[in-house]
């Protein structure tokens, strides 16, 4: 241990400069159990290296509670005992996201009659909220960190809850479908895609991304008016336009509140943002409802097919039943993924290294991979080096933000082609 303090007075003395010379590519040096950085809280500076110059080569150790937090180490999910699955973040030790969300919730809801309504409403029905939570369980955090990546108002997340009740398989009497009940000409408009087989707007991944694009249009045609913007969501762009207009003429507020819309968008958006008020204080003793408990990481993972294959057979490959592969891959109405096209499945992110470790599945994947589990000592770095790949492709491929790494985590390791 001597080595150590004489290692860290060194660094400290000497600064940036000292920390870059240190050789942590060489592991034959280190006690297995230690991992050398410096807390550059601790030394008053930070210390300009980039990001690229470290990553990858944090070693692995079979410590996992004794860790401090460092600036460029993510430990604030890493207090896990085992790890079993390819994810870094264990799903059991994740805050709920139903928690997280609300904390980020930024939307005024306002304590008018149109509000309250629909906030009893949602207390009254405590079976109504358990169910749905309880759908929206493979579905939210992906929701969640594609509106994050988009920086849009949180509250966004539950509009499939307004929508369709979390039900991919919902149809509306309009023609509307899937989890954002999108009708197929705005599906179209949005980039959607229909084919024998295939319905763009019952696949999550597709119709997410068709949403979050036309929300962030009709946010952009309302000059960044949110309320205006959820409002035509549901009831066309002209409409709200034209109520718009109406109240000009009249000299009234523009406010959504005072505007003349059809009945069912009139409660629309209270209806939203009754919910957003009930997750927000769910914890509050009136507000005890029946969550279904949804981990802050994700729950699915997604394989590119690109061939036509039976989703009957991707189930099996992956341990699951067809129903539930199914389920998370509604798009897929024939039961068949396309041919001549890259096919994005979704699979239940602990059942993703089975999947990868029948071989049989590697006949019709894109991206071809093997199960490595870490062992005291080893880094991404190596890894990397020693499979003939990088460390960004194996970040990519585990959906990891971080390098850092424990002995016993499983990871995906791209295969050589």
């Amino acid at each position: 241990m001597q080595w150590l303090l004489i290692l860290f007075f060194t660094l400290i003395i000497s600064g940036c400069q000292g920390l870059q010379s240190v050789d942590t590519t060489n592991s034959n040096h280190l006690e297995s159990e230690y991992l050398i950085v410096i807390n550059t809280s601790e030394l008053g500076r930070k210390c300009p290296i980039s990001h690229q110059q470290q990553e990858g080569f944090f070693i692995a150790t079979g410590k996992r509670n004794s860790q401090p937090t460092y600036e460029h180490i993510d430990l604030k999910y890493l207090n896990s005992q085992t790890f079993n699955s390819t994810t870094t973040i264990p799903p059991h030790s994740a805050p709920d996201l139903w928690n997280v969300m609300g904390e980020s919730f930024s939307l005024p809801v306002p304590n008018n009659k149109r509000t309250r309504y629909y906030r009893n409403w949602f207390v009254d029905n405590p079976l109504h909220i358990k169910t749905v939570s309880k759908r929206a369980e493979p579905f939210l955090y992906l929701m969640y960190e594609e509106v994050q990546k988009r920086g849009l108002p949180t509250e966004i997340v539950l509009l499939p809850f307004i929508e369709s009740s979390f039900d991919q398989f919902a149809h509306s009497n309009k023609g509307a479908s899937g989890l954002w009940q999108i009708t197929a000409p705005t599906g179209k408009s949005f980039g959607l895609e229909y084919w024998q087989g295939y319905d763009g707007r019952r696949d999550v991944i597709a119709s997410t991304h068709a949403a979050l694009d036309l929300l962030e249009y009709l946010h952009d045609k309302f000059n960044g008016n949110w309320l205006h913007a959820i409002a035509a969501y549901n009831t066309g762009e002209a409409r709200v336009r034209n109520a718009i207009k109406s109240n000009k003429k009249k000299g009234i507020s523009t406010d959504f509140w005072y505007l003349e819309l059809p009945k069912e968008t009139r409660l629309y958006v209270p209806k939203l943002l009754a919910m957003a008020d009930i997750v927000k204080h769910k914890q509050e003793y009136q507000y005890q409802l029946d969550f279904a408990m949804i981990p802050a990481s994700p729950a699915v993972t997604k394989v590119i097919v690109n061939n036509r294959v039976r989703l009957k057979q991707i189930a099996k490959h992956a341990d699951i039943s067809s129903k539930q592969l199914y389920a998370l891959n509604p798009g897929y109405t024939a039961g068949y993924t396309l041919k001549n096209r890259d096919n994005i499945v979704l699979l239940p992110k602990n059942n993703i290294e089975t999947f990868y470790n029948n071989i049989d599945s590697r006949l019709y994947v894109r991206h071809k991979y093997f199960i490595h589990k870490i062992r005291i000592g080893e880094s991404l770095s190596e890894l990397a080096h020693n499979n003939n790949t990088t460390v960004s492709r194996i970040k990519q491929a585990n959906e990891m933000s971080n390098s850092f790494i424990i002995a016993g985590q499983r990871l995906l390791i791209p295969l050589i082609d």
